[in-house]
């Protein structure tokens, strides 16, 4: 279950490139690894391996943009000096989350996003509910990105290897689904 808990801000936060609201840099092609960190949570960290091109990683941002554009009625981008701001609203039923990014690096070696977000509501989705049953709740993470060098021979553009042992690939992923 716990497993679960980490693709929300996955999908939310990195799949950095295009999604809805936000400009961010597209990651150069190669051999991707994060580290992702719930900072909030007594869980060690999560580390996922990505093989990107161009191609995929527009991909893996087309998917989860067009989920956060029917869901968030605000996202604001500013620059603050060398970092990326990201501040959004979003909402399912009433289930209602407020976030605030902080994006530090670049998108050709390294980057990293500290994101805060707080989650109210009564009426949550099923899956958020089977990860957060106890309601409200502010969560932290911190996901640490680095370009590890080409994609290894075992990859192809578009793998993504949860570190568990599952492998999938971005163009086999059904487009995500609120219910």
């Amino acid at each position: 279950m716990r497993r679960y808990a980490f693709l929300l801000p996955l999908a939310a936060f990195a799949a950095p490139a295009a999604a809805a609201g936000f400009d961010l840099p597209p990651r150069k092609p190669g051999q991707w690894e994060m580290n992702i960190q719930v900072d909030t949570a007594a869980m060690p960290p999560q580390i996922i391996r990505m093989c990107l091109d161009a191609e995929t990683d527009k991909l893996l941002n087309a998917k989860f943009g067009g989920m956060a554009s029917s869901m968030c009625s605000r996202q604001d981008q500013t620059k603050d000096g060398d970092s990326i701001v990201l501040d959004s609203e979003c909402k399912v039923g009433d289930m209602k989350s407020v976030s605030h990014t902080v994006v530090t690096g670049d998108f050709d070696s390294a980057y990293t996003m500290k994101t805060k977000i707080d989650m109210s509501g009564s009426n949550m989705t099923n899956s958020l509910n089977k990860v957060m049953p106890g309601g409200p709740m502010t969560q932290e993470t911190t996901i640490v990105a680095k370009r590890t060098g080409a994609c290894d021979a075992a990859f192809k553009p578009g793998d993504i290897d949860l570190g568990d042992g599952r492998t999938m690939n971005v163009r086999d992923m059904p487009d995500p689904k609120i219910q």
